[in-house]
């Protein structure tokens, strides 16, 4: 498909999944060049606005659709017209049935409190052992994703097994998820600790994450893999290492050449990304590798960018991969 794009005489750049939205945007200027036309798939899901003389982003005056993007709310969107939304997608408007605990857990190696939330899904109480799955970037998973919700929508159909869920939430982001190496031993030495002895695990623990969770999720589970049982990431920052913590533009994987180095791990992944954004590359090569050494593995990719519209799209997938009956 085709669309053509106005440029308004305010615009100044052109900030789209193509340039990760404001990290990349590109020059534009209506006097010289008033407008272009993208070709894109006919099931894309694509996110684009212009960033005016201020630096402020504001969505595209001719185009009424907007982005469902939490942050970059000044977004439009095209849908191609072979676009089509999972049904699950929109389970995290409903209420959750389950109950949420919400838990304090004192860090003597990070020298404070850390926050997280425990659901258990209804029918279950906080003594039983469930398999549990650990959400990285937890708020977001909670209540942008509506993991949850998700998960219960598949238990009522039978196609997974119930799960208790944890929601784990970073303080410095970068720092922790981007191979900071005190915060991977609290959660070695504290986190799965804890949760084991509160809650059990019925030995069998998950990992999930997206982005820079993704890598945070990986890095968990090379950390001790008899631990896991399974894995799924959403568009995988696995660009970079720990010397050079370049997310973005890094020629270097950390966990590429962890994965190339080692023995086959008795564990299951299931990742997913985007055609349209910079780990494209990166997530089909771990793709690629998971096939070589003889992984149990699933892969996904969508015509869409690095957004939760596209990973909500994704999430029943991956739940159902992780907790088959």
């Amino acid at each position: 498909m085709n669309v053509r794009i106005e440029i308004p005489e305010w615009a100044r750049k052109l900030a789209s999944d193509h340039t990760d939205i404001d990290r990349a945007p590109r020059a534009v200027d209506s006097r010289k060049v008033s407008s272009f036309t993208l070709e894109l798939p006919d099931d894309v899901y694509y996110e684009y606005g212009f960033i005016d003389a201020e630096g402020k982003l504001r969505a595209d005056p001719t185009n009424p659709e907007p982005a469902r993007n939490p942050w970059y709310p000044g977004l439009s969107a095209v849908y191609g017209p072979g676009y089509t939304a999972s049904p699950y997608a929109e389970l995290h408007e409903k209420e959750v049935q389950g109950s949420v605990e919400r838990v304090r857990l004192e860090s003597s190696l990070l020298g404070r409190v850390r926050r997280l939330s425990v659901y258990t899904p209804p029918g279950f109480g906080r003594d039983t052992d469930l398999p549990t799955v650990l959400a990285f970037d937890g708020i977001a998973f909670q209540r942008i994703a509506g993991l949850p919700q998700v998960l219960e929508a598949l238990l009522g159909e039978g196609e997974v097994r119930p799960a208790r869920l944890v929601f784990v939430e970073p303080e410095d982001r970068n720092g922790e998820y981007g191979f900071g190496a005190e915060y991977l031993r609290h959660l070695q030495d504290e986190l799965l600790p804890h949760l084991e002895a509160q809650y059990g695990a019925n030995g069998e623990l998950y990992l999930m994450g997206a982005s820079l969770g993704g890598l945070m999720s990986a890095r968990l589970l090379l950390s001790a893999p008899e631990r896991f049982a399974g894995i799924a990431t959403f568009s995988g920052a696995f660009l970079g290492t720990p010397q050079q913590r370049d997310f973005y533009s890094s020629e270097e994987s950390w966990l590429l050449d962890r994965l190339r180095s080692g023995e086959a791990l008795p564990v299951r992944w299931h990742l997913q990304v985007g055609t349209i954004e910079w780990l494209h590359g990166v997530n089909r090569e771990l793709k690629d590798l998971l096939e070589e050494k003889g992984y149990e593995y699933a892969y996904l990719e969508r015509n869409a960018g690095h957004n939760w519209v596209n990973w909500r799209n994704g999430l029943a997938q991956a739940v159902q991969f992780l907790l088959a009956p």
